[in-house]
């Protein structure tokens, strides 16, 4: 990739979206839902909803946001201020990949350090930051699945684990591709990536990121488009001054399924960041359920996804920001009356208009 190529993908999109009103690392953990993802090894979520519960003292998160594929119950553990342990019963298995999101109405954010089987179950370690890179103890979201098997929708996902390489193969203990190919990584300069998901190119769809390591840093979709086959993705990280910066993180692209390869889901690519009230652009917008999903802007950088039919009284919600700048978003809340809340900030922690990825999962 060079120095060019983000920007000719952004006016790909851009184009697209004049045209046909389309677009544009590991820690979590939860339950499947009513359908299994094709070829599930195992998924799982969690929102982590008492941030300040006693040191090193499991706790059962809130059950209509927890969930695990096996039927095993998932916990939470608060090992210091800011650091967190998922642990995923009996999903204990090298692989697979997590997102990882603040929740709340303040500027903090969440990274996945790293996650790891421990006996029988998955254990996710997650840390959070305020946005000047001091560790806070803060509600969270967390994803997690384990997938296998070919075809269905286009799928795949990758742990991005060296940050300095100028091209590499990432580690394929954590990577999947629903065509079966290799994703490759490469990097075109200081916290520059681009991630290339072989022969599942497709001008569509949806991206998460998440930073990975112990770190108040953060990473972001510069945007995606299809190279021949490929789909590529560029990937911004952004240290807490608003720098870019070499990172560790995890990335996951879905097309019509869920982040976790399985529905009921939702998401939507939040393409007019100033409108008061649209239809994101269809082609980045998905509801299993059949119908068109809907984003108001409720105020600067506060907005509301509206995924009609999808049980918001439950599941799991991942934000990630859009663009090269070094703004971030995060979910701030999500009900059947308002839909999904989310709120995105400037590095000096003001909230501010942008383009952003959220997912809805169940």
């Amino acid at each position: 990739m060079n120095a060019t190529q983000p920007q000719a993908g952004w006016r790909t999109r851009a184009l697209a979206l004049t045209a046909t009103l389309a677009l544009a690392g590991g820690t979590a953990a939860v339950t499947a839902t009513p359908a299994h993802a094709v070829g599930s090894l195992g998924r799982a979520y969690v929102w982590a909803n008492s941030p300040s519960h006693a040191l090193n003292t499991p706790y059962a998160p809130s059950a209509a946001y927890s969930r695990n594929s096996t039927g095993g119950a998932n916990s939470v553990v608060r090992t210091g201020t800011g650091l967190y342990t998922v642990r995923l019963a009996n999903l204990g298995r090298t692989g697979g990949t997590v997102h990882v999101t603040a929740y709340g109405a303040t500027s903090n954010t969440c990274a996945v350090r790293d996650w790891n089987p421990v006996g029988n179950r998955l254990d996710v370690r997650v840390s959070c930051f305020t946005r000047t890179g001091l560790r806070v103890n803060t509600p969270f979201t967390a994803s997690f699945v384990n997938t296998s098997g070919l075809g269905g929708s286009r799928f795949g996902y990758v742990w991005a684990n060296n940050p300095t390489s100028a091209a590499y193969t990432p580690s394929t203990a954590y990577q999947f591709n629903s065509a079966g190919a290799l994703n490759a990584i490469t990097r075109s300069g200081t916290g520059r990536y681009t991630v290339r998901l072989r022969s599942i190119g497709s001008a569509a769809g949806h991206v998460q990121v998440t930073a990975y390591g112990d770190t108040s840093a953060r990473c972001k979709v510069g945007n995606w488009f299809v190279s021949g086959a490929d789909q590529l993705v560029n990937v911004r990280c952004h240290d807490r001054l608003g720098n870019l910066r070499d990172q560790r993180f995890t990335l996951t692209y879905a097309r019509a399924t869920g982040i976790q390869r399985a529905v009921p889901a939702a998401y939507a690519w939040a393409n007019l960041p100033g409108s008061a009230a649209y239809n994101p652009a269809a082609a980045y917008s998905y509801n299993s359920s059949g119908v068109v999903n809907r984003i108001r802007r409720v105020s600067q950088g506060v907005y509301r996804f509206h995924p009609p039919n999808q049980q918001l009284s439950n599941g799991n919600v991942q934000v990630t920001a859009y663009g090269v700048d070094s703004k971030f978003c995060k979910v701030e809340r999500w009900n059947p009356t308002e839909g999904v809340q989310v709120r995105c900030y400037t590095v000096a922690g003001a909230l501010t208009d942008t383009y952003y990825d959220v997912s809805f999962q169940r």
